[in-house]
């Protein structure tokens, strides 16, 4: 990916993490129930990763 597309990413991310767009918590840590790896894991399995980063290059417009 081009250099520009790739701070569009970082900038989304800056903004999801330490931005307006920031949460005070993480639902792992509220979740409360298993070893927090577990969790994560659990998490990664239902996110659809795929769908999202198309859907985050879409909103960029990034090809």
């Amino acid at each position: 990916y081009p250099v520009v597309d790739r701070m569009k990413v970082l900038r989304l991310i800056e903004n999801l993490v330490v931005g307006a767009g920031a949460v005070g918590y993480l639902v792992e840590s509220m979740h409360g129930a298993g070893p927090p790896t577990a969790q994560r894991i659990m998490i990664g399995r239902q996110a659809n990763l795929e769908q999202k980063v198309e859907q985050v290059k879409n909103m960029l417009g990034i090809a």
